[in-house]
């Protein structure tokens, strides 16, 4: 699987757990003035004050087995970053911000498979026009982007009119960059569907689920039904680690489970193996089926 895209199409992958749940560890010594600029729920600040910590947090899940890390910037969006002070440090924010899951990946081997970068932005019930909210996912997008990430993901709020807001502002961005990042919508487990407009201007659909290694009958249910291909690691990286085992011993090649749609229309071995994903050929737009959604 040489694109993120193709790799949540074909598999059911791993991403990691919570970093601001790690961040919040007494042994990083972290000072709320220096480090938090006095903004102490301000974890995306660390990107600029603690970046090897910011590293250290995305190694950690990728030891631990994650295939997919997700960027420190949830909250990095100017609208929300006004709030302390520094909307005008959103784009080096989140620039940091991919830049420092990228390094991690880069740093710890992939074991037969490659890993992948998922810029995420949140829509954090701004109280703004839509021009105001198309402008500032476009500076977050461009930042994410610039530094190196592989998929850019939505996490966004069916139905409260600021899903188109947001899609304009991030293929906006992309375009000005020139990049063929692809730009996913996240839907949660029994969240809204979207409209079709909705789904023509992105590039497919994330169906994530909060993983818990505790829940195997639940997994076991998600993999047969198909509807899921991202699990969240969990809390902390034995969390993660104990998910990724799981999922190995359901993968019907060891690494990861194959889409339960893509089974019943194609023999396993005919899928490309997951092992194979360290190849980098010219990446190509290939849209995440809706059928893992219906």
């Amino acid at each position: 699987m040489r694109t993120i895209t193709e790799a949540l199409t074909h598999r059911v992958l791993l991403t990691d757990g919570s970093i601001s749940r790690e961040l919040k560890l007494p042994d990083l010594n972290l000072d709320a003035a220096r480090d938090f600029f006095g903004a102490t729920d301000c974890a995306e600040a660390l990107n600029l004050t603690r970046y090897d910590k910011i590293v250290a947090v995305h190694k950690a899940f990728l030891e631990a087995g994650a295939d997919i890390v997700r960027t420190n910037s949830l909250r990095a969006n100017p609208l929300t970053l006004r709030d302390h002070g520094l909307e005008d440090e959103a784009f080096i924010i989140n620039f940091k911000a991919a830049e420092a899951a990228a390094e991690a990946v880069d740093s710890v081997p992939g074991r037969g498979r490659r890993r992948f970068v998922l810029g995420t932005i949140r829509d954090d019930g701004w109280d703004a026009a839509p021009g105001a909210v198309e402008a500032a996912v476009a500076v977050q997008t461009e930042g994410l982007i610039a530094g190196g990430v592989d998929g850019i993901v939505l996490d966004v709020l069916p139905g409260v009119g600021r899903i188109q807001a947001m899609l304009e502002g991030a293929r906006k961005a992309r375009a000005k960059l020139n990049s063929r990042v692809a730009i996913l919508l996240q839907r949660i487990e029994g969240g809204p569907r979207f409209g079709p407009r909705t789904i023509e201007l992105a590039d497919g659909i994330v169906q994530y689920r909060p993983g818990d290694a505790r829940r195997a009958a639940w997994l076991d249910s998600a993999l047969r039904d198909g509807t899921v291909n991202l699990i969240g690691g969990g809390s902390l990286p034995e969390h993660t680690a104990a998910l990724n085992r799981m999922l190995r011993d359901r993968a019907e090649d060891g690494y990861r489970p194959v889409l339960g749609w893509i089974r019943d229309e194609s023999e396993v071995d005919q899928i490309e193996p997951a092992s194979s994903w360290v190849s980098f050929p010219e990446p190509r737009k290939t849209p995440i089926a809706e059928k893992i959604s219906a």
